[in-house]
């Protein structure tokens, strides 16, 4: 192995990316949409509450006007609630308060004598002509039974019609702790919730975990698994597209086949990297609490990242990459076109993906079953691993044995790819089939023993 020729085309690769116009475009593009996307969430949770015109049927007789008395409450705190609100919430719950109180309800009593069906259809064709965004019913025989039917043309709404059950369930509380003879305003403290307040406990002390952690860990999962398929993709187009335009034969004169393969995964791993050096110096350089300012009171939401989550980001984005560009190199080399290796590149989508499909199961426990196994299975270590590691401590050795596998199943892949690379990298033409690919891994030059080496078409 000549590692000078190895670094010579880690150079080419390298450079003939990052001096294109589109690699800086993307680059520099990239962070500021996250800020547009970051602000316009928040503008539209404080903008899309909207008008709700709901007819209320109240059989009963009586709940309308506490009803109305208590959606206007709910929207419209008083400065004791103010006070007692939290001080510093975290960007969700915010949001979602915002929201909750930027619906304006128009609560309409209409007639509740005569035949129900009678009324719920004409209340239904309202709802059909917009006139009315939804209707419900309190009909004492459901309410005996805990329920109170709601109809509108979407039932997806799930803030405004929580924020309804609410204060339906208020209202339905006074009324009876006024039956027992109890006072009205007890139903106040009933209802005040206590908040939850998580601290975090390492072995440099205690701090409390406000959520903005847990984000930055699940941006940079994401992240690593966009970049996976990414520039794994991007290796797998390389490969072809070099075969197609006949670059590799020329190529090849000078280099060995594995040599040309281990400088272009090194050298698309490095763009990788130099993208996210760019992206950590744009966000370092930016003004956050400016901008959380702009879109936020206080700059609390900004995620504060710890260095120990950037380290085990690198480690496990390395090591992740190199495999996965192995089996990317490996799905190229025998094939002609994208059609043709389209169909095997699934094989390393779906281990890719199968990461996600567990990682609510990590989240919610890091240390569980789940998470242990597939934080140690190679090809869903990358990603599972780091996110163990971002959520709590995991023990040393588990840290140790994931990284030892993944590094073991890397080498060989990359051997397996290697020798697929050698011969498929100058085979044109005819579609090779399994065996024939077989054939070419178990293939040693010099040996008459073996079938002789294909040649190129």
């Amino acid at each position: 192995m000549n590692w000078k020729k190895v670094l010579a085309v880690v150079r080419r690769e390298y450079v003939e990316r990052i001096r294109t116009k589109a690699f800086w475009i993307g680059t520099l593009i990239i962070p500021f949409l996250f800020i547009a996307l970051i602000g316009i969430q928040i503008a539209v949770a404080r903008k899309a509450g909207g008008e709700r015109r709901v007819a209320v049927v109240d059989r009963t007789g009586h709940l309308f006007a506490p009803l109305q008395a208590e959606i206007t409450r709910l929207t419209t705190p008083s400065a004791t609630e103010e006070r007692i609100r939290p001080a510093e919430p975290d960007e969700v719950e915010r949001s979602a308060s915002e929201y909750r109180r930027n619906i304006r309800w128009q609560l309409e009593n209409r007639p509740a004598s005569g035949d129900l069906e009678n009324v719920k259809e004409e209340l239904r064709k309202e709802v059909v002509a917009k006139k009315i965004h939804a209707y419900v019913v309190l009909d004492p025989a459901l309410l005996a039974k805990g329920r109170v039917e709601y109809y509108s043309t979407t039932v997806s709404e799930f803030s405004a019609m929580n924020q309804l059950e609410r204060a339906i369930n208020q209202v339905l509380l006074r009324e009876k702790i006024a039956a027992r003879g109890l006072p009205v305003d007890i139903a106040n403290d009933l209802e005040k919730r206590i908040d939850l307040r998580p601290f975090k406990v390492t072995a440099q002390g205690t701090a409390e975990e406000k959520g903005a952690g847990i984000v930055a860990a699940l941006v940079f999962f994401f992240l690593m698994y966009s970049t996976f398929f990414m520039y794994g993709y991007q290796v797998m187009r390389g490969v072809i597209e070099e075969k197609n335009n006949r670059i590799v034969e020329v190529i090849i004169a000078s280099v060995r086949p594995t040599e040309l393969m281990l400088g272009k995964i090194f050298g698309i791993g490095l763009v990788g990297l130099t993208q996210y050096l760019v992206w950590a110096l744009v966000a370092t350089n930016l003004s956050l609490p400016a901008i959380a300012g702009a879109f936020a009171s206080g700059s609390d939401m900004i995620p504060k990242v710890p260095a120990s989550l950037i380290g085990y980001f690198i480690l496990f984005f390395i090591c992740g990459y190199f495999m996965y560009a192995s089996i990317y190199t490996a799905i190229a080399a025998p094939f002609n076109t994208d059609q043709e290796a389209q169909q095997f590149a699934m094989i390393p989508m779906v281990m890719i993906i199968s990461s996600v499909a567990v990682y609510p199961a990590v989240l919610n426990n890091p240390s569980g079953g789940i998470a242990v196994v597939f934080s140690l299975l190679p090809f869903t270590a990358p990603l599972i691993m780091f996110l163990r590691t971002s959520l709590s401590p995991v023990p040393g050795w588990q840290i140790l044995v994931s990284i030892a596998l993944l590094a073991a199943t890397t080498v060989a892949l990359a051997w397996f790819a290697g020798r697929i690379y050698r011969i498929g990298i100058l085979m044109y033409g005819k579609k090779p089939t399994i065996p024939e690919i077989v054939r070419w891994v178990r293939y040693k030059p010099g040996k008459v023993s073996q079938p002789s080496a294909p040649t190129a078409a």
